[in-house]
Formats: structure tokens, sequence, C-alpha cells
């Protein structure tokens, strides 16, 4: 990974010994470019006949869905699962299973440590999952994301200590090995405020608001749940030994080092969390039998000694990488961007539309070989009214509460807010509402070209970069960033422009409107009429 951390990584091996790290293949040193990596001991080369090779690729995003506040998406990355015959031909690396950070483990050591026991219950997953109760959104991932935030943040603090006290927390490997770990972290959120504003008019911007905002509101229910613990009081607050650019801190190495294992779930996994991203993955992770977590060479793939040995984190956006790693993958070949999609400020059925979709609207732009695809759920039901057959009731339920409910042409729609693609399909009035959909489409699409367009001039750059308080590094992948999302921008308005236009040429689209056009006509002649003149 990036930057600089508080022991030298020279003195890492005697830490791996300690904890039964097995580097058989591998050991950690300096990467061109990268930080530290992983880099090949001896020549490796693994068989492709393995028993129970699945190459389970990832997972379907879902629909729209890039960089949410939580920063959700960026804790995923790739999980290949090959099966486990001779694996001991091909093992890079092992990890006890006593060393990763999950769920289960944090469970495990809060029996030990009465004290954590203490905040997680006042201030972790059972108050994550309190929340998540009075807003209908249940996510285990949240709730590993607070346990383990909380977890790295109490061992953050107990690592800088220079004495320890009976009192203080009972300490873990991880407590040594934040100590390795990089303090300044190339993702957005640990950028200036000088350097955030280079995001403007990107599809960071809105995502990197929306994630500040979650980070502060989280740091301050901390301040408030764990106050009133008088040894959290006392480890936290009384001492100031933690601020909200630590939490900023424990988040970023969340993002960027959590891994989705097989069996595990989330979590993360020291030494293998050193490993670096490559479109051209040369290894992979998975759980033995044991439950140890192991990297191993790819069938088919030789690596030579000296070679840095490389996982992938996953197909992802520019924007998501960003986000989530701090980086661009230069190899890959995913473009596109998600943007924020409004509802029509004169729609009087626009609050009851966003309660009952119940996720963030937005629209996702892909280009693959040049073709633009768009995915955009939330644009049919913003584009229809109760002239439609739109409706909105409220309906007492099951339980005696009362709830809104969505209706279309006269039948319960609740259950499909977001497939309103589907449901107008069969409707006489279907290229209509797909002309209304393509035409808001565009204009946002052109709109935010628009933005992205006004960026800060060389004039004004050159100085702030000399000075340092613009780094290079970030301005380079700022850059990068606008100059992709530009081009998919501009590739995305031909698109819908050329959707609009074969819409509009559409006989039923061209009946409607001329009927529509008859009609305004008739009403004009008839209030014509009706006028009274008076001659006196």
């Amino acid at each position: 990974m990036f930057s600089k951390s508080t022991l030298s990584i020279d003195i890492f091996p005697t830490w791996a010994r300690l904890n039964d790290v097995e580097f058989t293949n591998a050991k950690l040193q300096e990467t061109n470019g990268k930080g530290i990596g992983l880099v090949a001991t001896n020549n490796l080369t693994a068989s492709v006949e393995t028993q129970g090779l699945e190459g389970a690729e990832d997972k379907p995003e879902r629909e729209g869905q890039v960089c949410n506040s939580d920063g959700e998406k960026g804790e995923r990355a790739r999980v290949e699962t090959h099966g486990h015959a001779n694996n001991h031909l091909r093992k890079i690396l092992q990890v006890p299973h006593d060393l990763i950070l999950s769920t289960a483990s944090i469970e495990e050591y809060s029996k030990v440590d009465q004290n954590f026991r203490q905040l997680l219950d006042s201030a972790g997953h059972q108050a994550v999952w309190e929340r998540a109760l009075t807003t209908a959104n249940c996510s285990s991932s949240k709730s590993t994301r607070a346990d383990i935030m909380m977890y790295l943040l109490a061992h953050l603090v107990l690592s800088s200590r220079d004495t320890s006290s009976p009192r203080d927390l009972a300490p873990t490997p991880w407590t040594e090995y934040l100590k390795f770990l990089p303090r300044d972290i190339p993702v957005p959120t640990m950028w200036s405020e000088l350097e955030r504003a280079l995001l403007q008019g990107t599809s960071l911007e809105v995502a990197l608001d929306a994630k500040l905002s979650a980070l502060n509101k989280e740091f301050d229910e901390l301040i408030e749940r764990s106050s009133a613990l008088p040894f959290w009081n006392s480890f936290f607050w009384e001492r100031e030994a933690v601020t909200i650019d630590d939490w900023v801190l424990v988040d970023a190495w969340y993002r960027s080092r959590c891994l989705e294992l097989p069996r595990s779930g989330h979590a993360m996994v020291p030494v293998l969390d050193m490993a670096n991203h490559s479109h051209s993955q040369t290894a992979y992770y998975d759980e033995d039998d044991e439950d140890n977590v192991v990297l191993l060479s790819r069938p088919g793939m030789e690596i030579s000694t000296g070679d840095e040995v490389t996982i992938s984190y996953g197909e992802k956006s520019p924007a998501e990488m960003i986000f989530s790693y701090g980086f661009i993958d230069r190899e890959s070949t995913v473009e596109g961007l998600t943007l924020p999609l409004e509802s029509l400020a004169d729609d009087p059925l626009g609050k009851a539309k966003l309660h009952i979709f119940r996720g963030s609207p937005t629209l996702k732009l892909s280009r693959s070989d040049g073709e633009i695809s768009w995915q955009c759920p939330f644009v049919y039901l913003m584009c229809l009214n109760e002239e439609d057959g739109l409706e909105f009731r409220v309906l007492q339920g099951t339980k005696g509460e009362r709830e809104l409910r969505l209706f279309w042409q006269e039948e319960d729609a609740t259950a499909r807010a977001n497939d309103f693609g589907d449901l107008i399909k069969n409707h006489p009035l279907c290229q209509i509402f797909r002309l209304r959909a393509v035409s808001v489409l565009h204009e946002v699409v052109t709109n935010h070209l628009m933005q992205l367009s006004s960026e800060i001039s060389h004039d004004e750059l050159e100085p702030l970069r000399r000075a340092g308080q613009v780094r290079d590094g970030r301005l380079q992948l700022a850059q990068k960033l606008r100059e992709i999302e530009a081009s998919v921008l501009e590739s995305a308005a031909i698109a819908l422009d050329e959707q609009r236009t074969h819409l509009f040429a559409d006989d039923h689209v061209v009946a409607y409107l001329g009927s529509m056009e008859v009609s305004q006509d008739r009403q004009a002649f008839q209030s014509a009429t009706n006028e009274e003149e008076d001659f006196s």
C-alpha cells in the first residue's frame, strides 16, 4: 500500500513469526510505485487441473449503485473459489484463522475484554441494528463495518501508548500490526479541502460529501454513546486521544483493505491486505479446511522470483476505485459513472415516489466497446403521474399500522417500485413514457457535462501545487477521472439524443403528439369564441 507507517517494514518478519504467518513463497518489500507489496521468492507454476475449480466471478452489482454514503461498495473485494487440491504446490502465503478480523472474531474478543463488550453494546453492532430496524434497512455488512472500525479505533489508541496499564484493553496481534499500516491513505476522504475541490463536477463530488457527512455523524454518535461509559470516556476523550481524523483513518483502512471471504464474510486479513491490485492478477485468496486464509497462485499462471504477487480488487469504475482504494486501474476496460437523480421540482408526488422507492435514485452509465448503456429504474416512476394511472394510497397494514402503498392501473405495485420499466411495457402510451424518461436523462447528462467542464484553471492550480497544498498524485487522479467521465458523458449525451430522436419518430408518439396539438388548438378556439366583447 501507500505512504509511511509508524514501524519499518524491515521488522515485520518478527511480527509474522510470532503470530504464525507463513510466507511460503513470498515476502513483503517496496514495489515500483505502489508502496509495500508481496514479491515472490521462488518460481511458481500452478496446474490448471485442480479439483473443484469454479472460477467464481464477482456477484453482479445492484443496479445503479456506485458509492453510497457508507462507502459499502468499496468494502467487497473479489473472491475466487478454486478448490483445495494441490494447494501446497502453489501456496504463497498463509494467515492463521485467529488473526482474521471479522464479526465472529470481534465477538470472541468482547468475551475476553468486558470494557470492549460495553463499547460494542453501546455504540457498535447493537446500536447499528437498532437504527437499521427503525429505517427498514437491516444490513449485516454495515454492522460488521461498525464493529471492526470500533475495534481498530480502540487498538489504534492502545498502540500509540508509551506505557501500558493493567486497566487498559487486552492487547492482540492487531495492536502491533496497526503500527505497520500507513497513516496517509490516498482515498478522497483523506484529501485536503483544496484537493477535494478538484473533484467538483465529477460523480465523486456528491458521494464524497455524503461520506464525509456520514463519518462526522458517526463520530458524534460515538462521542455521545461512549462518553457515558467511564472507561471509554477516560480512554478516548479525557486524554483527547481520539479525533475525527482518527475515525476517518480507520474508515479508510476498512474501506481499502476489507475483503469478502468465502466463509468468514466481510473481514480484514493482516498481511494479505498488503497485496496490491492488478487487472492481470497472479494470485487469489481462499479459506482452507481449517479456516486459515491462504493466498494461492492462479491456475496456469507463472510467477518468477522477484515478480510482484497481485490480486484483484474487483471490476469497478474509475470513481469507485478512487473512492475505495485511492487509485485508478490504468489497465481496466471498465468505463462508467453513476450520477444522482433528483425528483422533478414541480412533481406533487415527488416525495411519495422517493419514499416508496426506498433507495438513492441514480443513473448508472456504462461504456463497453464504444456502446453506451444506462440503468435508471427510478426514472420511469419519476416520469409518471396520476393522469397516467399512478396512484398513492394510505392503507392499514397487517399489524394495524398505516402505510403508504403504490398503485399502477389499479393494481398494487408497491413491491415493484423499481421495476416500472417492465410495468409500462403493455401500456398504450409506453413509448410516450420512454420518451419522457430519455428526455429527463438527456438533461441530467448534459447538465453534469457542463459542470464537469468548469474546472479549476492551470493558473490557479500551479501556485497551489508548488506550495504543496495540492499534491501531484491527487491532481493527476482528479484530472484522469475528469477526462474519463467527460468522455463517457459526451458519448451518453449523443446516445440519449439519438434515442430521443428515434422515439419522436415512433408512430405512437407522432399520433399522440398530433392529438395533443389538435386538442390544444380546439381549446384555444373555444376559449376565443366564448369571450364576450363590449362594443359600447
